[in-house]
This record gives structure tokens, C-alpha cells and sequence, in this order.
């Protein structure tokens, strides 16, 4: 899928809310909150930011072996939006995030996976300045 972005780096700010990077974009023209998630696969986006339609997703029954988190997801495309560029029908997993964001004691939209990071030459983290380089 092809880049709108016109820079070959892009700088997203973020904040760190125990341990973790969390920065500010859009899904589809919708504020949205996300946590930099390097461990997950797949961008996951939550039906609430989504879409103002409703989707029934049910949650997955809780894993207790294995790392990472699992449930019902919904594969589809949307326009994400960070610091000033935007990547158009991203492929995303709409999915129930009420679970982990209760796990983590925070709120957040969207997990930023590695599906979306992988179309850069390099990601950095400057924890120094808080800030996100996304190298094309």
C-alpha cells in the first residue's frame, strides 16, 4: 500500500505511562490513543475508535499459558493519521481491547504493531526527547 507521508522521517512524540510508550494519531479522522506494542503482530484497533458502527465482537475466553493476548478480531483496512502524515486502508484488527486495557490500568484506542512498523527501515526510540523515528 502506498505512503502519503512526504518525509522520509517521521517524528511522533510520546509519553511513557508505566514503562510504556504511548503517543497520539487518528484512526480513520477519529483522536485516537495508542501504545507502541513492538510484541504484537498486528495493529489492533478498538470498535469504539474504529468506526462510530456498532460490531459485535465477543470476548476470547482468558489464556493462562503463553505469553500475549488473544480474542475475536475483525480483519479490515483504515486510514491512520500520525504526527502529520497519514497512511491510507492500513489492515488492521478491530478487536475488544477492554480486557488488556484493564490488565494494564490504562486507556488507550489502538496498539501500534508490527505489521505498521515493518514498512519502515528503522524504528528508533529516543527516550530522551520522547520521541518516535519511523525511518522510509
Amino acid at each position: 500500500m502506498p505512503n502519503t507521508a512526504h518525509s522520509c522521517t517521521v517524528r511522533i512524540s510520546f509519553r511513557t505511562v508505566q514503562s510504556l510508550i504511548v503517543f497520539s494519531g487518528k484512526v480513520n479522522g477519529n483522536p485516537a490513543t495508542f501504545l507502541l506494542d513492538t510484541g504484537a503482530n498486528r495493529t489492533i484497533i478498538s470498535p469504539r475508535i474504529y468506526s462510530n458502527g456498532r460490531f459485535d465482537l465477543q470476548r476470547m475466553p482468558q489464556r493462562h499459558v503463553g505469553p500475549g493476548f488473544a480474542g475475536y478480531s475483525l480483519r479490515r483496512s483504515a486510514d491512520l493519521s500520525l504526527a502529520s502524515n497519514t497512511w491510507a486502508a492500513q489492515p488492521v484488527s478491530v478487536m475488544d481491547l477492554d480486557e488488556l486495557k484493564q490488565m494494564l490500568h490504562m486507556d488507550f484506542d489502538a496498539l501500534l504493531g508490527q505489521d505498521f512498523l515493518r514498512q519502515f527501515r528503522s524504528v528508533r526510540i529516543d527516550y530522551r526527547t520522547h520521541i518516535i523515528e519511523l525511518e522510509e
